[in-house]
């Protein structure tokens, strides 16, 4: 899998916990968006969002969300949020 878009916005990354970085997530309505979609995946334990910064903390389940599925899941946010960032139409992922 190809994960360059996502990987510019990582920040930090550990086991269960990865912190992202991305200019679209100071916007409160995308924030609220992917706080709502992110929840929905499986695996996700809980979501840290801060508009401030532009940054979400996302603490998950391994054992239940593979790093290949969290960073297709990944892949598909950024790829949305760099839209969202240009001023494009875009819809968010279903994940």
């Amino acid at each position: 899998m190809n994960a360059l878009r996502l990987l510019k916005y990582v920040r930090s990354f550990s086991d269960g916990r990865v912190r992202i970085r991305h200019p679209a997530l100071r916007r409160e309505d995308v924030a609220a968006t992917a706080k709502e979609k992110l929840s929905a995946v499986d695996g996700v334990g809980s979501l840290e969002f801060n508009t401030l910064s532009g940054s979400v903390l996302i603490l998950y389940d391994s054992a239940r969300l593979p790093k290949e599925r969290l960073l297709a899941v990944g892949e598909a946010w950024a790829a949305y949020l760099d839209a969202v960032q240009a001023g494009r139409p875009a819809q968010a992922p279903d994940c």
